[in-house]
């Protein structure tokens, strides 16, 4: 969970928790105009944790302006995936100088079984 929170966190400003308006305005669409969550219970544990990937996966793609499947680290840079661009070499591991969402989701889950 902790992991999760720090994804999104270091991905501000991209919305990733936000709804499709809030993505496309950003941080700045007032309150009362964003969408309002749904009033079924929250989701936390796994279903939480699909949904960060389902929303990070929507953003990658979005990111992927070539839609080659992977992104450069100067698309990732352009779209304001900061997470990505800070540890690309680590995303990277085999030097191809572009990282697939799977790459991605790897380094991810590798990280979120590294941390106690």
């Amino acid at each position: 969970m902790k992991l999760i929170n720090r994804i999104l966190l270091a991905c501000a400003g991209l919305a990733i928790i936000g709804s499709a308006t809030a993505q496309e305005h950003g941080p700045s669409l007032p309150p009362a105009l964003r969408s309002k969550p749904s009033p079924d219970t929250p989701a936390s544990g796994a279903a939480l944790r699909a949904q960060a990937v389902q929303k990070l996966k929507a953003r990658f793609e979005q990111a992927d302006l070539d839609a080659s499947g992977s992104l450069t680290v100067d698309e990732a840079r352009s779209a304001g995936l900061g997470y990505v661009v800070n540890h690309f070499g680590d995303i990277d591991s085999a030097g191809r100088g572009k990282v697939s969402f799977d790459d991605l989701k790897k380094h991810l889950q590798a990280r979120r079984t590294a941390k106690p």
